[in-house]
């Protein structure tokens, strides 16, 4: 298994500080959000990759997935039609720069409308957007990740997996958060059994807690439960900042490679 961080986790804005940093620990790839800012995001400008993809051959250190943190603001679960029309293009987008970057996945946490609908309504929509954008993930070799988050139609594996099967394409499959899952109640290493093969790629933090092995979320167990379902994939920390990100980022990834170790 490969080990990388989201850029958040970090703790560094500037591209050249986070990929020196994250060399120098250690890590194996950073995961680069798209925030609701997302026209002055570089990954979503041609010269910006250009730069990133500067950074990552200079350091080592891969960029395997994007996330589209902007979904927060622009769900495709909306009802308004600007608000929508925007989601589109945010995963369209964000298609066409992992291509562009050589990141297989994107992230995309399962978020709520902007007002209250039901359930079922917010998985018909869900459903409804990703397949009408699965053929350009298809066609991008890229495959998009939806997210077990705490608001929304997606908190539990079995909500993620009925969206993914809804949206029925080989490039739609999940990202599993076990510190969501363990903060929603959930049994991770049962729902980690339950989505097996159609889990893309695995957030690792603790829960109530800021360093991996200080809170409630059984860390080895889940990465057994893992290699259990045959996952050799990426785990990325979505671990706290804190107020010294380069020690926080050093001791989680010796902690997290002696368990995957």
């Amino acid at each position: 298994m490969q080990i990388g961080i989201r850029n958040g986790s970090m703790g560094f804005p500037e591209m050249n500080e986070l990929f020196e940093q994250a060399a120098q620990i250690g890590f194996d790839g950073v995961e680069l959000d798209i925030g609701a800012e997302y026209d002055d995001e570089p990954v979503l400008s041609v010269e910006g990759r250009a730069e990133i993809k500067e950074l990552a051959e200079r350091t080592g250190v891969e960029v395997p997935s994007l996330c589209i943190g902007a979904l927060w603001a622009f769900s495709p679960a909306a009802t308004d039609r600007e608000l929508l029309e925007t989601a589109r293009h945010l995963l369209a987008a964000a298609i066409e720069a992992a291509a562009d970057l050589g990141a297989r996945w994107i992230l995309a946490p399962v978020t709520p409308a902007e007002e209250e609908i039901s359930h079922q309504e917010c998985t018909a929509r869900w459903i409804r957007e990703m397949k009408a954008i699965a053929p350009a993930a298809e066609e991008a070799g890229v495959i998009l990740c939806l997210e077990n988050v705490g608001r929304g139609c997606g908190k539990s594996a079995e909500d993620l997996k009925g969206l993914a099967d809804g949206a029925a394409s080989p490039n739609v499959m999940t990202y599993y958060d076990v510190g969501n899952a363990c903060a929603f109640g959930n049994d991770a290493v049962a729902e980690i059994e339950y989505l097996a093969e159609l889990i893309g790629v695995v957030h690792i933090k603790d829960h109530e807690a800021d360093l991996l092995g200080d809170g409630i979320v059984d860390i080895p167990l889940c990465v057994d439960a893992l290699r259990g379902v045959g996952y050799d994939g990426w785990l990325i920390l979505e671990t706290p900042a804190t107020d010294d990100p380069l020690e926080a980022g050093n001791y989680n990834l010796a902690y997290l490679r002696d368990v995957v170790d």
